[in-house]
């Protein structure tokens, strides 16, 4: 999803200035006891699974209108967050910024946000020629949670550490290659991996990079933080990159141009046989992370009021309009 890095961008520019190494924030402006108030970027506001399908699904409609907060002035709707200015704001769930700034990330008990579970996807001419390939990169299946990339997105967004570095620690960590293993030599051939243009993606081909590269002697080459997702799956399609790390979601309603599907395996089975059908492209076992929407909220003010769900929400806000 190509709007999480202007998410992160603004989040490390913008928040980490303050929070990241350890200078208080004091919450002066907050909000009054009984009115929560939001801010929401732009694409939030007005996409069907955004504040639209809020309103729809949950009836949950604020009395003062969520502060539109443009895409790549993300930074001050966190700065806003933590000072107490506003209450909700709209975010995905591998965003750095939970674990940074110990948000509550609230339940969506209505599945209102569509599946975005993230996988490699292959052109079927590189399994083929690499017969080995699937069954390497099939060892990630399950191995990166929510949780998992979070953290992973937090050692490189806001400690500042080296993609490669934090993918090979990874790997180790996992036990999918040996503490100081080398490379293959290269003789095998050569494969090129791609990803798109934010931290996530860059993270998570480098980890299928160097998970190939410690267990074949493929050569492999690197075309991350490439493009968006139609870039990417354009190079993929036309055979200027072998695989990159997509979601499901976007497969489906961005590529495909399909409605979104709630459900993660029909949504998965969905993409998978479409994919293969009309691009002969292959859709790997899924690594296990949904980054998908979420609604988040300063966990202690969360506690305070009892809102665990976005029903608790949409129901706390409905009985105390002003």
């Amino acid at each position: 999803m190509s709007s999480k890095f202007l998410v992160l961008i603004g989040f490390v520019v913008g928040v980490t200035v303050g929070v990241g190494i350890g200078v208080a924030i004091t919450t002066t402006g907050s909000s009054p006891s009984t009115e929560l108030r939001a801010a929401f970027n732009d694409e939030f506001l007005s996409r069907k699974d955004g504040y639209p399908g809020l309103t729809a699904t949950y009836g949950l409609e604020f009395q003062s209108a969520p502060l539109p907060i443009p895409m790549l002035d993300l930074g001050s709707k966190y700065q806003k967050l933590i000072r107490g200015e506003i209450d909700v704001i709209e975010g995905f769930t591998t965003d750095a910024s939970i674990l940074e700034l110990s948000l509550a990330v609230l339940e969506d008990d209505k599945a209102l946000f569509p599946p975005y579970e993230a996988a490699p996807l292959v052109r079927a001419a590189t399994l083929s020629k690499y017969p080995g390939l699937e069954a390497i990169l099939n060892q990630l299946t399950g191995e990166i949670s929510e949780g998992t990339m979070q953290h992973l997105n937090h050692e490189v967004e806001v400690k500042g550490r080296n993609v490669q570095e934090v993918a090979r620690d990874f790997l180790e960590t996992q036990g999918l290659i040996p503490p100081g293993a080398t490379s293959g030599d290269g003789t095998t051939g050569s494969i090129i991996i791609g990803s798109k243009n934010f931290i996530e993606q860059e993270i998570l081909g480098e980890i299928m990079a160097i998970l190939i590269e410690y267990q074949t002697d493929i050569q492999v080459v690197r075309l991350l933080n490439h493009g968006g997702t139609m870039t990417c799956f354009g190079a993929l399609a036309s055979g200027a990159i072998d695989l990159y790390p997509e979601y499901s979601g976007t497969g489906l309603v961005q590529i495909l141009g399909r409605d979104a599907i709630r459900d993660p395996d029909e949504t998965y089975e969905t993409v998978r046989r479409a994919f293969s059908q009309e691009y002969d492209l292959v859709w790997l076992d899924r690594f296990g992370l949904n980054n998908t929407y979420t609604l988040q909220m300063r966990r202690e003010r969360a506690e305070e009021l009892g809102i665990r769900t976005i029903s608790d929400l949409a129901s706390y806000v409905n009985s105390h309009q002003q």
